[in-house]
């Protein structure tokens, strides 16, 4: 479908799930190729000649950040933003020693092409997050850019051995309308079965019957929306039966628990699943309290 024809509501959320996804790929693989090169202090790695691998300016931004919001940010590498990983995957040293092979693909001359057309990414990305317009022309920048590195990166795990066994939809990031935002590889992890992001023993996120809870998820924006459905329930009550990305309940004296779960699944159009019955399940966990007497 032209993208001249598309809402812009609905061409923005495409661009940014799909930059977020990339994003999210692109520190998942610096984390993992440079941590089994120098250690889990990659960041403070050093050269032979006492220079550092990753610039000092880079490294220091990204500690101030996880000091000043450490449950945002679990690793230092969270807090990259796309310039950053960009600047790490791009350093002409570590992309012939580390990067080379995993984006072969998608840029076959090298870092500098890499830099190249991962910065035309940052100015869209940036308008998209600042809730600035961003062209058609940038949109088909970001979505075909995005998906051509997370193919590049997917085959690459998958040459070495890294790729899950079976190739199915799942979730990849979860937000609420409480704040929370979840990245499937760091809060949730990465699992053979359920995941789950457990807020039941926040008392900052503890609800109430009378309260609504909004829950969002993307799901890997590899896959085509129109291969899978994503499906909703309460664990233990059952219903409301949901679908789509987005999970809505006005919370009743019935949810009232000391563990109201919400299940997300992901059920492709496959003739066989993952889990039996579906391809992905995130349960997300919230305490419920009884309404003020």
């Amino acid at each position: 479908m032209p993208l001249h024809s598309v809402p812009e509501s609905e061409l923005r959320d495409h661009c940014k799930r799909s930059i977020e996804a990339l994003e999210l790929r692109l520190r998942r693989l610096i984390d993992q190729t440079l941590s089994g090169a120098y250690g889990l202090d990659y960041l403070d790695a050093t050269r032979p000649s006492g220079d550092r691998m990753v610039r000092n300016e880079i490294a220091r931004r990204l500690k101030e950040r996880v000091t000043n919001e450490p449950r945002r940010f679990p690793r230092r590498i969270d807090a990259a933003l796309l310039e950053d990983t960009i600047d790490i995957i791009c350093n002409p040293e570590l992309y012939r020693l580390h990067f080379v092979e995993a984006l072969r693909e998608a840029f076959p001359n090298g870092h500098v092409e890499a830099r190249t057309f991962l910065e035309r990414l940052v100015s869209p990305r940036n308008a998209l997050y600042h809730v600035n317009p961003i062209s058609v022309h940038d949109a088909y920048r970001v979505l075909c850019y995005s998906l051509d590195v997370i193919s590049a990166i997917r085959k690459y795990y998958r040459r070495q051995n890294m790729h899950q066994q079976f190739n199915v939809p799942t979730v990849i990031r979860i937000s609420d309308s409480l704040g929370h935002v979840a990245n499937r590889s760091i809060s949730i992890g990465l699992t053979d079965g359920p995941g789950m992001l457990d807020c039941s023993r926040d008392e900052q996120s503890y609800l109430r019957s009378g309260d609504t809870i909004s829950i969002e998820v993307d799901v890997d924006p590899s896959f085509d929306p129109d291969s899978y459905e994503i499906q909703w329930l309460i664990s233990n009550v059952g219903g409301p039966n949901m679908r789509g990305r987005q999970f809505t309940l006005l919370l009743t004296d019935r949810y009232v628990s000391t563990r109201f779960c919400a299940v997300c699944r992901v059920i492709s159009n496959a003739s066989w699943h993952k889990l039996g019955t579906h391809d992905d399940q995130i349960d997300i966990a919230y305490r419920v309290l009884p309404p003020l007497s």
